[in-house]
């Protein structure tokens, strides 16, 4: 990317993000874009929500907006940068524990290679996901089994063990498990029945446990792909189903996989939802729509 004189980027580092950079790194990679004709400005996130104020506060006097931190963190920035009265590119210096969106877009976690990446790359346009009237969300919105385990593991085991903290945080839900009653509305059908789990996504990573095939999932072409997972009856249903998973087909009779540009969810109960990792109050009717090349990101 051709950077003009003196062209101004807003760099937010989350200091407890899941892989903690030391900061020789973060000197070095700030030197680098000084280098490159960046005139630097350096905010440290304090608090959840901080990168979005930090984004609304300095991101219109800026020319890019770079982040490092996980996929919470680059959340904040992407909420910001949607409310701003001005297009900004963003750059990702992934830092997390599991960072689905950077593997869905082929970023590299090497600090330094990431770094590169915005200095020498070009602007993708992504499409975005917007949960209701005003939460945005940059990659999935899921409810049901294990999606608790994403907001609820503490920082401090993400950092010690990285993503097996959030396996053994999800293992505590086991005796929990238990299917929902939901219906879902998208692309003029109607999907009802008893689910175990349920996402709205945009990646080809969803919590580094399902994973999807790159060749089905595109990130700007104004499509989710949506799948519902209903509650295996038998162990025989249960090895089915997983297979089917494993494989990346998601074609067993107990998975739906719906590609739509949006969705609205009728649910029985207030279930909470997971955006992008970070709690989501459930609600008994929610309209989730993808909001078309909304961001440019440098990959």
């Amino acid at each position: 990317m051709l950077v003009s004189d003196n062209a101004k980027m807003l760099f937010i580092v989350n200091p407890v993000a899941g892989r903690i950079h030391p900061k020789s790194n973060l000197n070095h990679i700030m030197d680098l874009f000084k280098d490159n004709g960046y005139n630097l400005t350096v905010k440290k996130t304090a608090a959840r929500g901080h990168a979005t104020e930090l984004v609304l506060k300095y991101g219109k006097h800026h020319d890019i907006i770079v982040c490092n931190g996980g996929d919470g963190t680059l959340n904040e920035v992407i909420s910001g940068v949607m409310r701003l009265d001005k297009k900004v590119t963003i750059g990702y210096i992934p830092s997390g524990t599991t960072n689905d969106f950077a593997s869905s877009l082929n970023l590299s976690d090497k600090i330094e290679t990431a770094a590169m990446t915005i200095i020498n790359g070009q602007p993708r346009t992504v499409d975005i996901g917007l949960f209701g009237d005003k939460r945005y969300f940059s990659y999935i919105a899921s409810f049901g089994a294990f999606t608790g385990s994403s907001y609820s593991t503490p920082q401090s085991y993400k950092n010690l063990i990285g993503h097996l903290a959030y396996v053994l945080e999800g293992m505590k839900d086991i005796p929990n498990i238990r299917p929902y009653h939901v219906r879902v509305e998208a692309e003029g059908q109607v999907y009802e029945g008893d689910y175990l789990f349920g996402a709205v996504s945009n990646s080809i990573s969803i919590g580094g446990l399902l994973k999807l095939d790159s060749n089905k999932v595109d990130l700007n072409d104004g499509l989710f792909e949506i799948i519902l997972i209903k509650n295996p009856k038998t162990p025989f249903e249960l090895s089915r189903m997983l297979l089917s998973i494993s494989k990346k087909e998601y074609t067993d009779k107990l998975i739906q996989f719906i590609k739509a540009p949006e969705a609205t969810f009728y649910m029985e109960e207030s279930i909470p939802w997971s955006i992008d990792g970070e709690y989501e109050a459930g609600v008994s009717k929610v309209r989730i729509k993808n909001i078309t090349n909304a961001i440019s990101i440098m990959v």
